[in-house]
Parts: structure tokens; C-alpha cells; sequence
């Protein structure tokens, strides 16, 4: 009689898990929600805690509070980002909250502000550009926008073009030796890296 087998253990697979702390209570979280959801039942869980903050100083504080409590572990590929605007921050705020922030927590600044990287997905904006002409600008595409407006289902088609643009804006910045986590960075965006990596991570880039 032949000895049983052992029977061969599961093993269950870690998610990653991204966090993404913004300093708006609407639209960047509303954007970051619907991949929240579409990441539900794959190897990536991603959260989009309330910080109530609304500089980038306490917000990058509140996010080093979130690496204790949720236990991030970024050998194994957590990661975490401080999503702000440029607003009316001072480069000196600007400098402080990357000094917080060391290497542990990126800095994802959209310069005038995160609609900015909407607009990406319809067209490329190189010239600097206020606020108001970047919502004026988008309403173009979509009409009724407004900050409660739940609009991922209307960029998707144009994703690939938006990471492109950003990037290209970046080089451009780079070029003319301009910081891109700073006041003078207008325009620009870091919200393609976030998103990268997402579809990186889910194996849909």
C-alpha cells in the first residue's frame, strides 16, 4: 500500500496596496476611487484615505502616519503618494514637505492644478496656464464637468496620450532646468506616475 501524499499547501499571494492621500475631498479622490474599484478582485489594493489636509506640508505628514497604521511594506512593492496642487504654496512650503517626506513617500504635484492632467487627455498645453483657463479649457470636452463629476469612464480612450503629454512636459521642464516640484513648473503633472504604475502592477500597460 502506498503511503498517502501530503497534500500540498495554499499559499496566498500579498496585494500590494497603494496609497494615495490627496489634499481634495473631491475630484482627485473621486478619480483615484474608480481604480479603488477596478482593482478589487486583483493583486493591488488601493486606498484613498481622507486627510482633511490642506497643505502639502501636513499632508505629507498625515501620510507618514498612514505607513505606520496600514503597515506598508515597500520592499515588498507598497508605495504611497501626497496628490496636491500647486495653489498658493511657496516653493519654501513645497521644499519642506519633500524634506518630510524622504524617500519613503512621493510627491505627485499637478501645476496649476489637477485638472490640468484632465485636460492632457484632450489636447497638450505647454504654455503656462491659470486655474480657470484649465477648467474653462476642459469644459470644451466635457461640458457639465464639475469637481463632483465622476469622469474616468470618459478619459479612458485617451489614457495613453495623457501619460504621453505629461512626460513630454516633464522633459520639457528638465530641459530648460526647471524643477518639476516646484511653483515654476506650470504646467505640469505627476498624476502619470500614479497611474502607471497602477496598470504596471495590474498587467494592463
Amino acid at each position: 500500500m502506498s503511503a498517502l501524499k501530503p497534500r500540498k499547501q495554499r499559499t496566498r499571494v500579498r496585494r500590494k496596496v497603494y496609497i494615495i492621500v490627496c489634499e481634495g475631498e473631491k475630484t482627485e479622490r473621486i478619480y483615484f476611487k474608480k481604480y479603488q474599484t477596478d482593482c478589487r478582485y486583483c493583486n493591488l489594493k488601493i486606498e484613498t484615505p481622507n486627510s482633511k489636509c490642506t497643505d502639502p506640508i501636513n499632508l505629507v505628514k498625515f501620510a507618514r502616519n498612514q505607513i505606520k497604521k496600514k503597515e506598508l511594506d515597500f520592499k515588498d512593492g507598497d508605495a504611497i503618494w501626497c496628490v496636491f496642487d500647486c495653489d498658493e504654496n511657496t516653493n519654501e512650503d513645497i521644499s519642506r514637505a519633500c524634506k518630510i517626506a524622504k524617500n519613503d513617500i512621493k510627491i505627485c504635484l499637478s501645476n496649476p492644478n489637477f485638472e490640468y492632467w484632465f485636460l492632457l487627455h484632450y489636447e497638450f498645453i505647454v504654455t503656462r496656464i491659470e486655474r480657470s483657463e484649465v477648467i474653462e479649457k476642459l469644459k470644451k470636452y466635457i461640458p457639465d464637468y464639475n469637481k463632483s463629476k465622476e469622469i474616468s469612464s470618459l478619459l479612458l480612450d485617451q489614457r495613453s496620450d495623457a501619460i504621453v503629454r505629461a512626460k513630454k512636459m516633464n522633459d520639457m521642464h528638465k530641459k530648460n532646468h526647471i524643477e518639476l516640484i516646484s511653483i515654476e513648473s506650470n504646467p505640469s503633472t505627476q498624476v502619470y506616475s500614479i497611474v502607471e504604475a497602477i496598470l504596471k502592477t495590474t498587467g494592463k500597460m
